[in-house]
């Protein structure tokens, strides 16, 4: 695959202007989540996907992040290709993949893929039914014609959960942060709040927010983009996923 996209390195293929979402917290993103067993969840989305997607599949994955989780799907699957919109994240990957940094509302490939997936809410941070709907065209254009599309969503449970632990904090490689977790349910959006602090003694403030949809809502993208849904799991068991649900894993594929 890395004669046929790019050599081993990040390549941009965004808006040079766009500012990186994640500049500061990409520094403290490895200790802010090191509770998550990202080689379970690589094992967890390869079950899942495996009896349904062709042999030795292209695979694509947005929104990848610092690829820890395509540092251990990407040896189940071989022909790997990992995207993230911010450049910071990407470049805190020590593992040889092929990188590009994009939208993954505007996926920049011709090349169409048997497998595109994404993880952890991503799609969550896309902000209006306008954009989602952008996001599964473009997923439902990208895909081969036998193609199938997986990714989790936070639904609103989720973000009644976090509000038991809205504050965090730590320290990580001489950086120290603290995080504030806030549900505005009138508009549906949870903020996380990041104040990191360098080892220079510099402050700096992100805010990363999500839009909480309801369950019906991917239903409704599903339709309006010409996919249909194959599967909608409980995240992390083959249990049937409901709106009652904390987060679910939806795997579509495309109309015929």
């Amino acid at each position: 695959m890395q004669s046929r996209y790019f050599k081993t390195g990040i390549v941009s293929l965004q808006n040079q202007n766009q500012s990186d979402p994640y500049l500061h917290v990409a520094n403290i993103y490895f200790h802010l989540m090191n509770f998550v067993s990202y080689k379970w969840w690589g094992r967890y989305i390869y079950t899942i996907t495996k009896p349904i997607v062709v042999k030795n599949p292209v695979v694509l994955e947005l929104a990848a992040g610092n690829c820890s989780l395509a540092e251990h799907l990407s040896k189940l699957y071989k022909n790997y290709l990992v995207t993230d919109i911010s450049k910071s994240m990407l470049n805190q990957s020590k593992k040889k993949l092929n990188r590009v940094c994009c939208d993954m509302t505007a996926i920049p490939f011709a090349k169409k893929f048997d497998l595109i997936l994404t993880s952890f809410d991503s799609v969550n941070y896309l902000l209006s039914k306008k954009r989602l709907l952008i996001f599964f065209k473009e997923a439902c254009n990208n895909l081969a014609e036998k193609g199938v599309l997986t990714f989790d969503v936070a639904l609103e449970n989720n973000s009644y959960k976090h509000q038991k632990t809205a504050t965090t904090k730590g320290r990580a490689k001489g950086f120290t942060y603290f995080r504030k977790s806030i549900f505005l349910p009138a508009s549906k959006i949870h903020k996380n709040i990041f104040t990191v602090k360098y080892p220079t003694g510099e402050i700096f403030t992100e805010t990363h927010k999500q839009k909480i949809y309801s369950y019906d809502t991917f239903f409704d993208m599903a339709e309006k983009s010409g996919l249909y849904i194959v599967n909608c799991y409980k995240a992390f068991s083959n249990t049937k996923g409901k709106a009652s649900s904390d987060r679910v894993q939806f795997i579509m594929k495309r109309k015929s």
